[in-house]
Formats: C-alpha cells, sequence, structure tokens
C-alpha cells in the first residue's frame, strides 16, 4: 500500500483530504507540526508527502535530511504559480481551492514509478 503524509495546518482540510486518500487505498497520516512532521516522514517512510506552501519551513527541513530527498513532494497552495518561487524542491503543484479529479490525477502521476510499500 502506498503511503502519503499530508502536511497542512488546516485541520479539516487535512481530515478531508486523508478520508479522501484512504477510500483510494492508499495509508495516509497528517499533521501541521513542524518536528512530527519530520518525525513521521522517517518512521511512516511516505511515498508522497502533499505539503500546503504555508509548510514551507517544514518542507525545506525534510529535504535538507540525505535520506528523504528522493520522497515525492505534491505542493498544495492558494497563490498563483507566478506569486512564488517554482524552484522549491516539490515533484508538482496544485493550486486551491482544486478539482479533485486533477488531484487525483497528479497524485496518480507522482506514486506510478514508485513500489508499493
Amino acid at each position: 500500500m502506498k503511503k502519503i503524509l499530508v502536511l497542512n495546518d488546516d485541520q479539516d482540510t487535512m481530515k478531508l483530504i486523508k478520508i479522501w486518500l484512504e477510500k483510494k487505498g492508499y495509508d495516509v497520516k497528517f499533521t501541521g507540526n513542524k518536528n512530527e512532521a519530520i518525525n513521521l516522514v522517517g518512521t511512516f517512510n511516505p511515498t508522497l508527502i502533499i505539503i500546503d506552501i504555508l509548510q514551507l519551513e517544514t518542507l525545506l527541513a525534510i529535504k535538507e535530511i540525505p535520506e528523504y530527498k528522493t520522497v515525492r513532494i505534491l505542493l498544495m497552495t492558494g497563490q498563483t504559480f507566478g506569486n512564488f518561487d517554482t524552484n522549491l524542491p516539490v515533484d508538482d503543484f496544485i493550486q486551491k481551492p482544486f478539482d479533485m479529479a486533477l488531484f487525483e490525477k497528479k497524485i496518480c502521476f507522482l506514486l506510478k514509478d514508485n513500489v508499493a510499500a
């Protein structure tokens, strides 16, 4: 089963995404806490991290740890793509509010090269 870690400060958004992803067959954990997020990357070993732009500091901290550099990242943002640095260490972006079909397509694309955990 593929593992997805969702990092977001908005508990309601995280819960909805978690429920939706679990219905799609993914093993999902979520947090909005930087230290817990870094710990979960090591213990949960996610195949994909879905992270909100407001968790940028956490993203950069995760990507600085050598064994986590290859974890796939989908960045959620409420900003238009021209308004933030697109050179961030992420594999794809999705702008909020997003269409769930597009969200699913991006997740499937990011997970296609990964072996189920």
